[in-house]
């Protein structure tokens, strides 16, 4: 793991932006995992296609469907009874064919409490083993960043560790 900044208080700048969790790799029977795993953990839950269309049950089997056809998903998940109040989820593949997952939340939305810093991390080591993927970036929103950068100005302050290399 590796902090580039302070976990808590950067996961609660209210700053005006969002928060992004952007994973690296990972496997559609990930995404089934990851997804059927948070929509436990929240009352409600949407999912809308790229044309905007609402994507229904069997959730998630529907929306690995189609973004496996090159579309792509947009999830909202809300009243939220661990960490996070409200967060949406932004999947599609990847010219490799495999997916990529981006979970998006608002400081607003995350509970704070004591142990802020080790909840995280729990919950976002957790999804990264469900979904398989190598590792994980967790930044200020930036529609200018090119995934992987962890220079100083990224916004990135939290990279986890190549599960690869911890197996």
């Amino acid at each position: 793991m590796k902090e580039l900044g302070d976990l808590a208080t950067s996961l609660l700048d209210r700053d005006g932006s969002c928060r992004d969790v952007s994973f690296e790799g990972g496997s559609w029977l990930g995404v089934d995992a990851v997804l059927r795993s948070l929509k436990e953990s929240f009352r409600n839950a949407s999912a809308t296609d790229q044309e905007g269309d609402a994507i229904l049950e069997p959730f998630p089997a529907a929306l690995i469907s189609v973004t496996q056809c090159g579309g792509h998903a947009h999830v909202i998940l809300g009243e939220g009874s661990g960490l996070l109040r409200q967060l949406q989820i932004w999947v599609w593949c990847e010219t490799d064919g495999s997916p990529f997952v981006e979970i998006t939340f608002f400081p607003d939305d995350v509970r704070p409490g004591s142990n802020l810093k080790h909840e995280f991390l729990l919950w976002a080591n957790d999804l990264q083993v469900r979904l398989g993927a190598q590792r994980y970036y967790v930044r200020y929103e930036n529609a200018s960043w090119a995934f992987g950068n962890t220079q100083q100005g990224s916004g990135v302050f939290l990279v986890s560790d190549d599960l690869t290399t911890d197996a």
